[in-house]
């Protein structure tokens, strides 16, 4: 068992089992079957397994949430395992609803995506080690990779509460701009990709006039430093 925080809760993994304050937590889980559509290579639907766990609402505060994702490091076919993909809808003024993961174990690997008026995408690509906190920025699609085959990953992330995430775009497109597999990236043919950005997480928050140490304890001590994930003009303004 792993015991990630003691304070403000006590958030514990065992195999793929969290536990918040020495009770189980309630989860729910994609298949591998239900992964086919944004696959490089389709799966057998007879072999079905779990590819990621989801936590959700581990703690919440004034329409902002915590979650974690587990992801167990499995390969489907030549591809590492990831999650789905998806983007979030506007909060305002043709702006989406940002998100910020922090990696609590493992290595992950992100695909940020925007789409152009042309239909074509920016691509940003990051790694997260452990402790670093990734931001996803207002308008990018984004999916996430445990960019290990030995170990899983365990991510947590703070977003606002209440809207539904966009998953067609990755569906019609069988999945993000690029596939991510033990040789390296893969181009996913269907996209037109505009440029491609290789970022660390600091930059990527840095270019919106953000900093982040700890997600749990900055979220618990002092809420109103995550408003821009209700109100993304507030970091929009600031570049």
């Amino acid at each position: 068992m792993s015991l990630y925080y003691s304070e403000p809760l006590s958030i514990e993994v065992k195999g793929r089992s969290v536990f918040v304050n020495q009770e189980a937590w309630e989860f729910s889980v994609r298949n591998i079957s239900q992964m086919n559509d944004v696959l490089m290579e389709k799966q057998n639907p007879k072999r079905d397994f779990p590819a990621y766990f989801m936590f959700r609402d581990i703690t919440k505060n004034n329409g902002i949430r915590y979650d974690i994702t587990l992801i167990p490091p499995k390969k489907f076919g030549n591809e590492l395992a990831k999650t789905y993909g998806h983007y979030h809808p506007y909060a305002i003024d043709r702006l989406a609803y940002p998100e910020v993961y922090q990696v609590l174990d493992g290595k992950a690997l992100f695909i940020l995506q925007k789409k152009r008026s042309d239909e074509t995408v920016d691509v940003i690509i990051t790694y997260g080690l452990k402790g670093q906190v990734v931001l996803i920025p207002p308008n990018y699609g984004h999916v996430s990779i445990n960019a290990s085959t030995t170990e899983k990953l365990v991510m947590a992330n703070l977003v606002a509460d209440g809207f539904e995430s966009l998953y067609d775009e990755y569906k019609q497109n069988r999945g993000a701009a690029y596939y991510v597999t033990e040789d390296g990236l893969e181009p996913n043919m269907r996209y037109i990709v505009r440029g491609v950005d290789k970022k660390k997480p600091e930059e990527i928050s840095k270019q919106y006039g953000l900093h982040f140490l700890d997600l749990l304890k900055e979220f618990s001590n002092n809420p109103k430093k995550f408003e821009f994930l209700k109100k993304p003009e507030l970091i929009v303004k600031l570049r």
